[in-house]
């Protein structure tokens, strides 16, 4: 029996001859490719500028570059997600306004968001992660911050009920790191379709922008970088079609009372697989079942990794997410596993201690 990584890529043969085109090429610095990287990417999304960068977090910067956000200016982000949001607030000399989520979806809460304007202040822009691929609640929190920025690295492919993931907001960030849906092995990408906001983003990352607001850095995805992502790219459909079968693998063998809520949804790209358990107890027994049959379960975002426990900000006023951290568990769930390596979890399911 081998063991079952809770994530590895799917490198194809395809994937091998596109970065060894650009070896051949001798031109492996950001150039031709990365262009036709951003070209790909603003045909996917239907109009509109990208800049492909070197990390999702760079990507969340140049967001705030483009939304031309003020020194110091609130920017709302979900405790329940990454510390590269908080990087990039800092990185932009604003500050982070952090906001509870959604007790099933794990996506910003706008009863939280609206509770957080009120008792610290009016957010300039609102850093919304599409959680493990659920469709946040857009409209609603628009209502209280305009500024949308929409984090899609879990969703990159979702179709949702306000459209495609990306372009409800005023700006559109992935990341293109090894885990995510389709990957350069690093990297990141910001998308717009506002005019001045698109030209600010793109004038950033050329040699001759000078500003008094934004510390310049070299951001540029590089051309080895772009051609794997652009071949990984040109298969979103295929790797939409596998997450969708071992969804639907995973939620036949799974008992109902630990079925994740909303992954049947049309159009949605399934990017974790997270048990519901009753407590930290039950997610404990199954973590320790999972991984003495050698499947790599993984607990996700842990207590200490919160963002509002990362600023020492008072948990009081993030009930939701403190209780996630203690019922989540994601099981394997990448296009690069085999049939036999679903089959096995399914069987595993289908015998979970209770």
């Amino acid at each position: 029996m081998t063991w079952i990584d809770h994530n590895a890529p799917l490198v194809t043969a395809n994937d091998r001859a596109a970065v060894d085109r650009v070896l051949q090429s001798g031109w492996i610095a950001p150039g031709p490719e990365r262009h036709r990287l951003e070209e790909d990417l603003a045909s996917y999304f239907g109009s509109g500028r990208t800049v492909a960068t070197t990390s999702g977090t760079l990507a969340l910067f140049l967001a705030l570059v483009g939304l031309d956000a003020p020194a110091g200016a609130l920017i709302a982000v979900p405790t329940y997600s990454c510390v590269a949001l908080l990087d990039a607030v800092r990185l932009a000399g604003c500050r982070p306004l952090v906001v509870d989520v959604e007790p099933d979806e794990l996506t910003m809460s706008p009863e939280a968001l609206r509770d957080a304007a009120e008792r610290i202040g009016q957010p300039y822009a609102a850093f919304v992660v599409h959680t493990y691929g659920a469709t946040a609640a857009l409209p609603e929190l628009a209502k209280i911050c305009p500024n949308i920025v929409e984090d899609c690295c879990h969703s990159f492919g979702s179709e949702g009920p306000y459209g495609r993931h990306g372009t409800f907001g005023r700006v559109a960030v992935s990341s293109l790191y090894a885990t995510k849906v389709f990957t350069g092995a690093t990297g990141g990408l910001c998308w717009s379709a506002d005019p001045q906001i698109a030209e600010r983003i793109t004038a950033y990352t050329q040699a001759s922008f000078r500003s008094s607001r934004w510390p310049r850095m070299t951001l540029t995805l590089s051309d080895l970088h772009a051609a794997l992502a652009r071949s990984q790219l040109s298969r979103l459909a295929q790797v939409r079609e596998r997450r969708a079968w071992i969804t639907n693998q995973y939620l036949a063998a799974c008992p109902d009372a630990l079925a994740p809520t909303g992954l049947p949804d049309p159009g949605r790209l399934v990017y974790r697989f997270v048990l519901r358990c009753a407590d930290e107890k039950e997610r404990e027994r199954l973590l320790d079942f999972f991984h003495l049959h050698e499947v790599d379960a993984s607990r996700l975002t842990q207590r200490h990794e919160l963002l509002h426990r990362e600023l020492g900000f008072d948990s009081h006023y993030f009930p939701a997410a403190e209780a996630a951290v203690a019922r989540t568990l994601s099981l394997p769930l990448y296009p690069a596993m085999s049939d036999a390596d679903v089959q096995r979890v399914c069987d595993l399911l289908t015998q979970l201690p209770r």
